[in-house]
């Protein structure tokens, strides 16, 4: 993959054939989420916070060994009835954060379905969008609005000690146990603990924010974690 800043200028004549497969997230492990996608990918993933180059990052873990997607099948195929993260649905074009702090587009150089011949245009003659990038850029604008929302609850989950850090270990049929890596998850018993004394006033916070259901789908979607496991295990 290499990721290069998208140009109306270089790209003007560049076509897109959408992507026939899932193969191109084949190598994905760990892909970020938005706050808001939470309540559709925890009924398909464990959803674990991950240090990222701008802190703690939300993310849906789709593989527990690095290099490896275990929501990718043999054929290339999405796992049926999985949600697909936002970010996977942008593919081959990204979010890519400027000196400035915005953010601009990028798309992946070394996507196969780059054509100057085939497929849908990206920019009309006038330098427009066409609908096919049209329809990514809004993608991607979503996920601009919603990654400062997504920072905040991360923030607020910090600073009243809400997170705690844990070590991923399979341990293998042989019971020979291997750390894959450290995440962050909610301490379940520190948020269960605000409902006495004065943290009820931090637990009313974390309501009339909207945090609370995205707290909850994160504690569910832990139970993934297992399956996967046994999954890794089984081949």
């Amino acid at each position: 993959m290499r990721i290069v800043q998208l140009s109306r200028e270089d790209h003007a004549p560049l076509r897109m054939t959408l992507p026939r497969n899932a193969r191109f997230a084949a190598t994905e492990h760990l892909v970020s989420l938005q706050a808001a996608e939470f309540a559709e990918a925890a009924v398909a993933y464990p959803i674990v916070f991950f240090e990222g180059p701008t802190g703690l990052t939300p993310c849906a873990l789709q593989g527990l060994q690095q290099g490896r997607n275990q929501y990718v099948t043999a054929d290339g195929s999405w796992r049926p009835h999985a949600y697909r993260p936002a970010m996977i649905r942008a593919y081959p074009f990204f979010l890519v954060e400027e000196q400035d702090g915005q953010f601009g587009v990028g798309i992946d150089a070394e996507y196969e379905g780059w054509s100057t011949v085939e497929g849908d245009r990206l920019f009309e003659d006038d330098g427009s969008p066409a609908p096919v990038l049209a329809d990514r850029l809004e993608l991607l604008q979503w996920c601009v609005t919603e990654t400062p929302r997504t920072q905040e609850f991360t923030k607020e989950l910090l600073r009243l000690r809400l997170l705690k850090q844990e070590t991923l270990t399979v341990t293998g049929a042989d019971g020979t146990s291997v750390a894959l890596g450290e995440y962050w998850v909610v301490d379940e018993e520190r948020l269960q603990s605000f409902s006495l004394g004065d943290p009820l006033v931090d637990l009313i916070g974390l309501i009339v924010k909207g945090y609370l259901g995205a707290i909850h789908a994160h504690l569910i979607s832990l139970h993934h974690l297992p399956r996967l496991t046994g999954e890794l295990i089984g081949g």
